[in-house]
Order: structure tokens, then sequence, then C-alpha cells
């Protein structure tokens, strides 16, 4: 009977205890998770922040909680951990908003990005955003150098290519580079792009290197921006390219020698079974390349100074009916041109008379 009795006396403790326990974190609850703006969707890069609202009716235990941000279908990319604690009032009221910020994300195709907040482990809210690529960004910048100062159909102007995320209202900013060479230093020109709209509208801006007298900006670096902003105002600008006003030039100029005046012949190159090459100089004061069923490459150099370069290298022939293009090559290095004959048929035969080798080498001028 004591035994019954006590048991008794056990449960209605236990079922007191749990009548009048706190309800620990019953209430707690992720109100809001908001962005910038109240809106969902951002360009590259972002780096937040989300905003974070916790309510509670002060009654519940301490409490931690972690936000995390991934991307939809991925895994954790950043986190942070929220500490609660409803027993310290003159710290913790509700409703409590933290501010959750990230390294700046950047994408190349759109893609969507989720906010979320766990406890223990378990999911207690999220919401997500959708992430753009760059609104504005600069391809490119060709040709870079260029010379405005000199007008002869050669690298008179530059082309600035850029990309846009959305239909914008653009505009080109040049800037002088500062006195270190940085960007950015005064504004000197601005010009109104117009609205692009990405894939139908060239994205595209020449600059001449001139004012608004037609004058040639001075020599030296410059550095663009493009601004960019879409149909719902937000405004964007690119990071700024570095863009040069050339102080000098490459001239060119060409140079021969006889073909017989080669450096050097490279390795003959069997093709087929029992093939070879032979080069020899003839009594005419040709430079006779054979070749059956084989490769021999011929150099010439042409003594040119560190700053000189080959743009280009070309042959004077005898017999053009016995060199065809089908076996014959020319190349250039910086400082070496080259003949090849590459004959690979079985009983087949190249034969090539050089006559004179030439190139055209460019150096730095002055204007």
């Amino acid at each position: 009977m004591r035994k019954r009795f006590l048991s008794l006396c056990v449960a209605m403790a236990l079922g007191v205890g749990l009548l009048t326990a706190s309800p620990a974190a019953a209430s707690y609850a992720v109100a809001s998770i908001t962005f910038p703006g109240g809106n969902s969707e951002f360009y590259s890069p972002f780096s937040g922040p989300a905003t974070v609202t916790f309510t509670f009716d002060g009654t519940e235990n301490a409490a931690t909680f972690e936000l995390r941000l991934r991307p939809a279908g991925g895994t954790a990319v950043a986190k942070k951990t929220v500490f609660i604690d409803p027993g310290n009032p003159a710290v913790y009221t509700s409703p409590r908003s933290v501010r959750f910020d990230w390294p700046a994300l950047s994408v190349n195709s759109p893609r969507t990005y989720v906010v979320a907040v766990y406890r223990n482990n378990n999911l207690v809210g999220s919401n997500s955003f959708f992430l753009q690529p760059r609104l504005v960004s600069i391809e490119s910048a060709r040709p870079n150098p260029f010379f405005p100062w000199m007008i002869d159909g050669y690298k008179d102007q530059t082309t600035i290519r850029f990309n846009l995320a959305s239909t914008s209202a653009t505009e080109a900013h040049l800037y002088r580079a500062t006195l270190l060479g940085k960007c950015c230093g005064a504004e000197i020109e601005a010009a109104d792009l117009g609205t692009r709209i990405p894939g139908t509208t060239p994205e595209a801006w020449q600059w001449d290197g001139r004012n608004a007298s037609n004058e040639p900006f001075p020599k030296g670096d410059y550095f663009i921006k493009i601004r960019a902003q879409d149909l719902s105002n937000v405004a964007r600008w690119s990071k700024p390219l570095k863009v040069s006003i050339a102080r000098t030039y490459r001239a060119t100029k060409t140079k021969s020698k006889t073909a017989t005046a080669y450096h050097h012949v490279g390795p003959i190159t069997p093709l087929v079974l029992g093939g070879s090459c032979i080069v020899f100089r003839t009594a005419e004061g040709r430079l006779e390349i054979l070749c059956q069923g084989g490769r021999v490459s011929v150099y010439w150099r042409w003594g040119l100074a560190s700053s000189e370069r080959i743009e280009r290298a070309s042959f004077v022939r005898d017999n053009v009916a016995g060199c065809p293009p089908s076996i014959r090559r020319t190349g250039h290095t910086k400082h070496e041109s080259s003949f090849t004959m590459n004959e690979d048929l079985v009983g087949a035969s190249g034969n090539c008379y050089l006559v004179t080798a030439r190139i055209t080498y460019s150096y730095p001028a002055q204007s």
C-alpha cells in the first residue's frame, strides 16, 4: 500500500512540474528576413546585408541560432552565430534585428541564393534573393595603346567593348591617371551612349583620343569607366580600364638577303620509309631545297636589335610550279625567319628554288 501511494505522489509531482515548466523555445520566431531596399534581385558584386528579425515574449530560455547563406541547392558559403538571452532584458528585447553580411558574391550567370536560420540544425526560417552578373563590365579596349596624334588609318582610335546584364542607359567617363599612375584622377570627358539593350545593340564606344577642339589628348595613361542605369533606376559603375595613348609607335622597314645567305639548316625528318631532303646552293646562286618523303627547314637570322621584331617573312622563288603551297610553309619568330619543305607522299617529290629571303620588321619610333 505504501509503495502504491509513493508512486502516485511521484506521478502527481511530475505532472505539476510539467505544467509549470517554462515554455523554453515555444515562442521564438523568425519574423522576417529582408534585403536592402526590400528588394529580392541584385547585381554582382553583392555582400548583403540580410536583416533577420527575431521575436520572443521574454519567458524563453537563452538560445543560439545560426544564419547560413547558400546557393539554392548548394552548401553554405557564409555563416553567422546569433545568441539571444531573454532573461537579460536590458540587452535583449523583442523584436531583435540582426545584420548578416558576407564576402561579396559575383556570378557570371543568374543564380538564386538562400538565407536560412537554424536552431539545433533545424530550419526555423528562410528567404531567397536572385543574383545577376555585374550590371556593366568592360570587356576590352582595342587597340591599346593607340595613336590619335598620327591620323594615318592605323590605330587612330580605340574601341571600348562592354557587357550589360540588363537594358540600361549608359555613359562613358574618361579620367586622367593620378601621379602614381592609378585610377582615378580628374574626369576629362563624358559621353552619353544612350540606352543599350543586351544582345540587340552594340555594346561599344569608340574613343578617338581627342578633345572638343579635335586636338589629341597628351600621350600617357587614362582610365575609362562605364556607368549604367537599368529600367528600375539602379545605377552601377564598371571597374576602370586603363587605356594608353602611346608615346611611341612601331614603324616598319624591310630587309632582304640572297636566299643562299641562310644561317643554318634544321634536322631532316623522314616522313615515309627512305624519305629524305637535300639543301644546296646552285651554280646560279639560288638555294635549292629538294624533299622526297621528308621534311626540312632552313633558317635565316637578321641581326635585329632587341627592340626590333619580325612582323612577316616572304621568299622570292624561281620555279613556282615545282614549289606548290601544299608542300611549303614560311614562318618567323621574333628575330628569325624560316622556310619549310614538307613532302610526305610516297613516290612524290618537291623542289623549291629560292632567290631572295625578305622580312618586314618593326621598331619603336617617336612622334
